[in-house]
C-alpha cells in the first residue's frame, strides 16, 4: 500500500469512529507494524521509536501473522490530521527496518 492509499483508509477509519459516537480530545495511539519478511530489524526499529520518546512493545506469535510492533504515542490529539501525522512518520520510519503497517487504535488511560 502507498502512503496515499494508507492515508485514505486512515480517513476512513477515523470518519466511522468519529460517526459512532464522541471521541475524547486527547487518547493514547496504538500503531501496529508487521514484519515483511525473517530479516526485519526488531532491535534497530525499536532503538529508533525509542530515541522518539515513544513505547514500543514487541508480539512474538507462533506463526508469521502473530508477530508485529505496537507503538505507542500517548495523550495524541484525536484529529485525524495528526494521528496521520504520526502513522506517517512511523511507517516510514518502520519501512527502513522491515515493517509495514498493519493498523492503529485509539485507548482512553483509565482515570483513578
Amino acid at each position: 500500500m502507498d502512503l496515499q492509499d494508507q492515508k485514505a483508509e486512515t480517513q476512513a477509519v477515523f470518519s466511522e469512529m468519529a460517526a459512532s459516537g464522541p471521541l475524547p480530545e486527547r487518547a493514547g495511539v496504538d500503531f501496529q507494524f508487521a514484519p515483511e519478511a525473517d530479516d526485519a530489524d526488531w532491535d534497530a526499529l525499536t532503538e529508533a521509536v525509542e530515541a522518539l520518546g515513544l513505547e514500543v512493545e514487541w508480539y512474538e506469535g507462533e506463526g508469521p501473522e502473530d508477530r508485529w510492533v505496537e507503538v505507542t504515542v500517548p495523550n495524541c490529539k484525536v484529529t485525524v490530521e495528526a494521528i496521520w501525522a504520526h502513522e506517517e512518520r512511523l511507517t516510514l520510519l518502520a519501512a527502513v527496518h522491515g515493517f509495514a503497517p498493519q493498523g492503529w487504535g485509539l485507548f482512553v488511560p483509565e482515570q483513578n
